[in-house]
């Protein structure tokens, strides 16, 4: 089985207010990546928040609908304060408890990952059997992330607001696959209100597409 982690336990200090209810095209920023990996093929996505999170930036269709309430599961992180480390930690501790083969490690602030986008990456690791299948743009290692049950010790090492990088790096070249992206909006997280203004200006620019080289493995 392959569980999503969805990281939505951040403080939002930079943008000096609770981020993910804030609209987007009329959603709440952390629904939209949400929703693409529950109608994605991912056996289910474990939503990992702070302790004290209503879950009020939750899209309805994804909270109440009979479709979809078996798929996800609420995990919240007591430790959140310690950095998106702990928060990595409780999701993957929550994956290994449902017998996890897999965890594909997603952002609840980057609304262009795409249900297409995740299901690639599934498709690749089903056929590649990878450790790892990683996203990259201009050469650096960004999520959202598929890793292989192997890579979970490695993952329960980090510690603090260290993220999955430096294993990556240190994995790669033996291990893993790149995806190389050419369009860097896949990418965009929304840190601070400057981040949001210029998101919600390019927004009104429906003239973009992305261009994906897909696999490229190394």
């Amino acid at each position: 089985m392959i569980w999503g982690i969805y990281l939505a336990a951040g403080e939002s200090k930079r943008m000096g207010r609770p981020k993910l209810s804030m609209p987007i095209n009329g959603h709440p920023l952390g629904g939209i990546a949400l929703h693409a990996a529950m109608t994605s093929t991912l056996d289910g996505v474990i939503v990992v928040s702070r302790m004290e999170d209503s879950l009020d930036w939750m899209s309805e269709d994804v909270r109440d609908s009979p479709e979809f309430q078996k798929k996800w599961i609420h995990a919240p992180c007591e430790a959140a304060c310690l950095g998106m480390s702990e928060s990595l930690k409780t999701g993957l501790r929550t994956a290994q408890s449902r017998q996890a083969n897999a965890v594909m490690v997603l952002l609840a602030d980057q609304p262009y990952v795409t249900a297409k986008m995740i299901d690639d990456y599934v498709s690749a690791y089903k056929h590649e059997k990878k450790a790892f299948i990683a996203s990259s743009h201009q050469g650096i290692t960004r999520p959202p992330v598929l890793f292989d049950a192997c890579m979970f010790p490695h993952l329960h090492q980090l510690h603090g607001d260290e993220g999955a990088r430096r294993i990556l790096q240190m994995h790669e070249k033996e291990k893993g696959m790149m995806v190389a992206w050419q369009d860097k909006r896949y990418f965009i997280d929304i840190d601070t209100p400057g981040d949001y203004e210029r998101l919600l200006g390019e927004e009104e620019d429906e003239g973009w597409k992305a261009t994906i080289f897909f696999p490229h493995s190394i």
